[in-house]
């Protein structure tokens, strides 16, 4: 018996065989439209992501940087006018909102204007009256 017909030689040649043609599946694989499309998405959303990245870096850089103006600015404000002006300036807003609260309450129909809770009947939830006891 030759070494071709043995049972040795008959493995060695599938395997050289398996071997060959897992080697064409790869390359086929490793040259098909398929993957090059997977590989130019993939490529495209890192490139995607990458740049969100960046973008996102740079918002942090710039909310510290405005984080450190705005304390600046405060300070300085603070250490300028100190707390008289702060007073001031929430007398102000206040006297204001009083004002804008007046014009609103004389525009409203009376049914509807806002009154204290004494003044009102008891009302369950779902707006039924109390009865008293």
């Amino acid at each position: 018996m030759s070494e071709q017909n043995t049972p040795r030689s008959a493995l060695a040649q599938e395997l050289n065989k398996l071997g060959e043609n897992l080697g064409n599946l790869v390359r086929a694989l490793w040259e098909s439209e398929e993957r090059k499309t997977v590989e130019r998405e993939l490529s495209t959303n890192l490139e995607r992501l990458n740049k969100r990245i960046g973008e996102v870096v740079e918002k942090v850089r710039a909310n510290e940087v405005a984080a450190g103006v705005r304390r600046s600015v405060k300070e300085a404000w603070e250490t300028a006018h100190g707390p008289q002006i702060l007073n001031e300036v929430q007398a102000g807003l206040a006297d204001t909102l009083r004002k804008l609260n007046e014009e609103i309450a004389r525009r409203i129909q009376p049914a509807q204007e806002v009154r204290p809770d004494e003044d009102r009947p008891k009302q369950t939830y779902n707006g039924d009256p109390i009865k008293p006891e």
